[in-house]
């Protein structure tokens, strides 16, 4: 519940809606038509057919309290969800609960929750009260050389403790990146007093470390060095300052333990969100601004170009910089710079950690432990200033609790956990060796394109490089000596035999053997073959790169083939034969990825020179059209007719007398070179296919007898494609979109494997890198290692999340690797990570969730001011009542009314939540179905908005004058 109130904090407004929503319900008084005959005697029911609290619960939450519903209102919210097909439809009811609830705080849910999350956070608040209230003590000059905490006095005199003991610390960790996942050194400050501490990988030079962490190599906050168990056995509370705090936490001993501390976080950087927090384009807009307004600008322009459509008006527009003022991205000097301002913080020294050894830590330690110094100041500082303004903004108690308790998140693992890494990996190689063999066939198979120029009528392979390296011998020299000497000397003479020597033999008989010749004429060979050795002479250009050249010193280790090829060449998607809607795929330097449509004619009378060499190679239109008619067969589709009507290909391009022709009629023109060129080109830049909607055509791509259409792009149609082979593609490779078009088994097995391994490709590097401490038996609960289920020679250890606790704008947590992970899929390696977190023996993981929380909220909203009751908005009632097996739930309408999958709608419907406008929409629809054009996205946006908020309605005067302003609206 926490979890969920601290994104969404209750205000007045709201709480007394949420109140009026839950006791404002009575029996209704009317027996709804589909539920004659059905009911249990203790069902309640509202006058809309929607099923209440049982009176159970009714009466110890709201005590008894009633509403009376009014006539008017009722029959106009059945003539809502008439209106939207949702009146009369079947109500699913739930069994009555009888459930003796715990005590309520407060004479109301309110109060309750606000009473409770007072208790919960007081602690902390007052710590961190203050903390924000003293004034720190003097910086020490001079930082001990030890290992563990030191703690300094007001004069600087230092003295060994356990673990700074005060109730709230501002603390910061610094990391030497060469060194793994140890912490290097920290520091402290408390009201009273600072702290440093330093690891023994630090002060204590050995030859090699452990790789495994364990809590001895970690931060101890609240317990003794060899110690799982605070002094005296009790736990307090205490709360810890820092920017990106999440951070700092992974490297505490004690946040590692089953349980125990009652230790929470309050970080900087997300308390700067809540409060002065930047979207993702603001913060494009002030990195931008930041190099000067005049660069920001045109930055601006570039940006609103990508995103918006080309004449769009409407909407609001970047009119003024002041804002940049009053807000700041998230690192902790741009928010010092914000909030506290002065001098600049100097982070030169943090290149040491990140790039440098232990050994420059070492020896730069004071100026290191200076900097850790002044960022826990600079903290402590930006600390002081955002309290107050925190508490302003968010003045709920469960905001504030919530927060401190998402950050003490934790995910038990056992040895299951290295074995999914194991696994995971053994598969993804396996995969990629797989599919690197199928790719390497098809680069062979595409060289017999070779023979007789096939290549020129591939509609896949035709531009790229053919050229072939002649095989270079060196002369056969003699010597004008040795050339005399044989010249001057007689011909052998044959020997008169003496004797008789028999019939011949076997060997006479069959002659010389072959394989002899064959090897006397390559030992001939080796002396005329160049010094420096050809790499792979007869081949074309573009496998010639995909091939290692064979050295003298890896000659052993060398492997023929093309063994460089992979899925990041451009090569690749050609050799697969790769097909959009079964159009061949095209790059172009200026575009990206695209693919290209057959059957443009205006431009297959243009002369080129009539030279291949000259102009380049020739696109093979006709080949492209057999591809796409092919496609049209196999999927049933009726073929363009345009694809029927062009000239005859003896009339293409070969035909030198109709060139020479058209020359002469070209002289008879009174129009210079320069207009018709102009002419031509404008020509050009208007045509368009009949028959195919997508991102295009774009005709400065002049391709005989084809328009070039862009891949769509996520981001907008302005950006270019760089790989279709990107997750991006996944949905449209599994529907039959983007596939292999030859190849037979090796092109879609390579594509297959493609797919299967996107999951361990992107999410390799995060996952094997989360931090794992492994826990000994004493450092475990009795309850676990006394456990009957204990395995003695199993491991149990943790992972602590790095959540922002709130790392947007609307507060909601965001961490890269488990708030991201999708569900596990049989076709996916590595998918399957949620399932790894597993608990000890004697624990079980409990979940819980609300369902669909935005749009239940906005529907109470709603709700309330239109007929004060559950369900009298269409919005409502799906929220509530709808189902999916019907197709009466939120989702499923959305999807049936703009043509979209569910699974899109709900990326729709939570858009608009946010604040998404119809461009949004348009750009949303385009990218879910690529098959729709501008005008058919931008008429379903429409429809949507029209149906869902309305449309904007003016009244007039008899002179036809406004009578309302223009921001007044109508919903019809």
């Amino acid at each position: 519940m926490q979890h969920l109130l601290h994104l969404r904090p209750f205000r007045g407004p709201l709480s007394s809606v949420l109140r009026r929503r839950l006791c404002c319900t009575s029996y209704s008084t009317q027996q709804p038509h589909s539920l004659q005959g059905s009911l249990p005697p203790e069902t309640r029911l509202n006058p809309l057919n929607i099923q209440m609290l049982s009176q159970n619960l009714h009466e110890q939450i709201f005590r008894g309290a009633e509403q009376e519903y009014e006539d008017e209102k009722v029959e106009r919210s059945i003539r809502h969800l008439q209106r939207h097909q949702l009146w009369g439809k079947e109500a699913s009811l739930l069994p009555g609960v009888e459930l003796q609830l715990p005590h309520m705080y407060g004479e109301n849910i309110n109060g309750h929750f606000r009473l409770l999350a007072q208790k919960q956070s007081l602690p902390y608040l007052e710590a961190a009260s203050k903390l924000q209230q003293a004034p720190l003590p003097p910086m020490p000059q001079d930082w001990v050389w030890e290992v563990g905490w030191m703690r300094y006095g007001p004069g600087g005199e230092a003295r060994r403790v356990d673990f700074p003991d005060e109730a709230g610390l501002v603390f910061d960790v610094e990391v030497c990146m060469a060194e793994g996942h140890c912490p290097t050194l920290a520091v402290a400050v408390s009201p009273t007093a600072w702290y440093s501490w330093c690891s023994k990988r630090l002060i204590e030079e050995r030859y090699s470390w452990s790789s495994q962490l364990t809590p001895a190599d970690l931060i101890p906050m609240e317990t003794p060095t060899n110690s799982s168990r605070p002094p005296g056995g009790q736990w307090r509370e205490r709360l810890i300052v820092g920017h990106n705090v999440s951070f700092d936490r992974s490297y505490i001993k004690e946040q590692y333990l089953l349980k125990g501390s009652k230790a929470r976080f309050l970080d900087t950087m997300s308390l700067h969100m809540a409060i002065s927090g930047l979207t993702g384009f603001q913060r494009t807009l002030w990195m931008a601004n930041k190099h000067g307004k005049r660069r920001g600008l045109l930055e601006v322009k570039a940006h609103m170009k990508k995103v918006g459509r080309p004449g769009r008006k409407e909407g609001p527009m970047i009119g003024s910089w002041d804002w940049v003022n009053i807000s700041s991205i998230n690192n902790l000097a741009d928010v010092h710079a914000l909030y506290v301002g002065g001098e600049p913080l100097q982070k030169e020294a943090r290149e040491i950690f990140v790039k440098g050894s232990m050994a420059d830590v070492r020896n730069n330690f004071q100026e290191l432990m200076q900097y850790c110094a002044l960022d826990v100041q600079a903290t402590h500082q930006v600390f002081c200033e955002q309290l107050p303004l925190f508490m302003e903004r968010c003045p709920h108690p469960v905001t504030f609790a919530g927060m401190l308790e998402m950050g003490g998140c934790y995910l038990p693992v056992n040895q299951n956990w290295g074995r999914y890494l194991e696994d995971s990996q053994d598969t993804f190689e396996e995969l990629q060796r797989e599919m690197k063999k199928s790719l390497m066939s098809l680069a062979d198979d595409a060289c017999q394109l070779l023979q007789d120029d096939r290549y020129k009528e591939d509609a896949w392979l035709w531009d790229v490089e053919w050229d072939v390296q002649e095989f270079k011998q060196k002369k056969v020299t003699v010597s004008k000596r040795k050339r005399s000497k044989a010249e001057a000397e007689p011909a052998p003479s044959t020997p008169l035999r003496d004797w008789d020597q028999g019939p011949p033999t076997e060997e006479e008989i069959a002659g010389t053997c072959p394989s002899r010749e064959a090897l006397e004429r390559l030992k001939k060979m080796v002396s005329r073959l160049p010094k420096r050795r050809q790499h792979l002479p007869g081949h074309p250009g573009w496998y010639r790169k995909l091939c290692v050249k064979m050295s003298e010193e890896e000659e052993e280790s060398w492997s023929p083939g093309a063994s460089l090829i992979s899925l990041a060449m451009r090569v690749t998607p050609k050799l697969m034969g790769l097909t959009w809607d079964g159009f061949p795929l095209h790059y172009t330097e200026q575009h990206g990825w695209g693919y290209l449509v057959p059957g443009r004619r205006d431009n297959l009378m243009e002369p080129h020179g009539g030279e291949e060499d000259a102009m380049g190679p020739v696109c093979p239109h006709r080949a492209i059209e057999r591809v796409y008619r092919e496609y049209c067969e196999q999927k049933g589709k009726e073929q363009p007719r345009c694809l029927d009507n062009g000239l005859s290909d003896d009339l293409m391009l070969t035909d030198s007398t109709l060139w020479q022709t058209v020359e002469e009629l070209g002289r008879l023109e009174s129009v210079s070179e320069e207009e018709n060129s102009g002419r031509v080109t404008r020509k050009s830049n208007k045509s368009h296919c009949p028959y195919h909607h997508g991102n295009g055509p774009y005709n400065d791509v002049n391709f005989p007898g084809c328009w070039f259409f862009k891949l769509p792009h996520k981001d907008g149609n302005d950006n270019n494609v760089g790989s279709p082979f990107s997750k991006d593609f996944l949905s449209k490779m599994e529907d039959g979109t983007l596939r292999a078009g030859r190849g037979a088994t090796n092109a879609t097995r390579a594509l297959e494997i493609n797919k299967m391994i996107s999951f361990w490709r992107n999410a390799q590097k995060r996952i094997s890198s989360q931090k794992v401490v492994w826990l000994r038996k004493g450092e475990l609960p009795r309850s676990v290692s006394r456990h009957e289920e204990y395995d003695e020679e199993g491991q149990y250890g943790a992972i602590l999340p790095q959540v922002i606790t709130a790392g947007t704008v609307t507060r909601r947590a965001v961490e890269p690797t488990w708030l991201t992970a999708s569900n596990a899929r049989r076709d996916r390696v590595g998918s399957e990570l949620k399932a790894m977190v597993q608990v000890p023996p004697g624990y079980h993981l409990v979940g819980a969730d609300v369902d669909s929380q935005e749009l239940w909220i906005a529907a109470v909203l709603g709700e309330a001011h239109f007929g004060g009751m559950h369900g009298c908005t269409a919005f409502g009632w799906m929220t509530l009542q709808g189902k999916k097996s019907q197709g009466t739930d939120l989702h499923s309408r959305t999807a049936d009314t703009v043509g979209i999958s569910r699974e899109h709608a709900k990326v729709f419907n939570y858009g608009r939540i946010y604040g998404a406008g119809q461009p949004f929409a348009e750009r949303l629809l385009m990218q879910f179905n690529h098959r729709l054009s501008q005008p058919e996205a931008a008429s379903k946006a429409r429809q949507m908005y029209a149906l869902t908020k309305g449309l904007r309605r003016y009244r007039k005067d008899s002179d036809g004058l406004d009578l309302t302003s223009d921001d007044t609206l109508f919903a019809v």
